[in-house]
C-alpha cells in the first residue's frame, strides 16, 4: 500500500507492509534447506532499498540499525521508529538477519565469527 512517509510509524507499529517515498516494509520468511527452524517470519523496514534495513521485528524483539546514515535516511528512521525498546545492530548484521533470520546469523557466527 502506498502511503505518505508521515503515516509510516502506524504501519510499522502494527507491522503492516507499506510503500512510502523511498521507504518500505515487508515480511520475510525462512525455510532452511532441511526445513529446520522454518518457516519463520520477520518484518523489515527499509530505507532506499534492501541494502539499508532500518528496523527488523523478529520474534518479539525489535532490532535497529546503529550505523550512521544520510540526513534523509535519518529522517526515515525518525518517521518509522516503532517507539519501543530496540536492540542495536550494524548494517551488516541487520542485512544478515533480514535475509536469513536467526538461523543464518547463528550459523555464520558459529562458523565464521564476526562479519567482515
Amino acid at each position: 500500500m502506498k502511503i505518505a512517509n508521515r503515516d509510516a510509524r502506524q504501519f510499522v507499529q502494527k507491522q503492516h507492509p507499506f510503500e512510502g517515498n523511498n521507504i518500505y516494509a515487508q515480511f520475510h520468511t525462512q525455510n532452511n534447506d532441511d526445513e529446520t527452524n522454518g518457516p519463520d517470519m520477520w518484518y523489515v523496514v527499509y530505507s532506499y532499498g534492501d541494502h539499508w534495513p532500518l528496523f527488523i521485528h523478529a520474534g518479539d524483539t525489535w532490532f535497529e540499525n546503529e550505523d550512521k546514515h544520510s540526513v534523509t535516511t535519518s529522517k526515515h528512521r525518525t518517521q518509522t521508529h516503532p517507539h519501543v525498546p530496540t536492540v542495536l545492530l550494524s548494517t551488516k548484521w541487520m542485512m544478515r538477519l533480514a535475509k536469513g533470520g536467526y538461523a543464518a546469523i547463528a550459523k555464520e557466527h558459529i562458523l565464521q565469527g564476526e562479519p567482515a
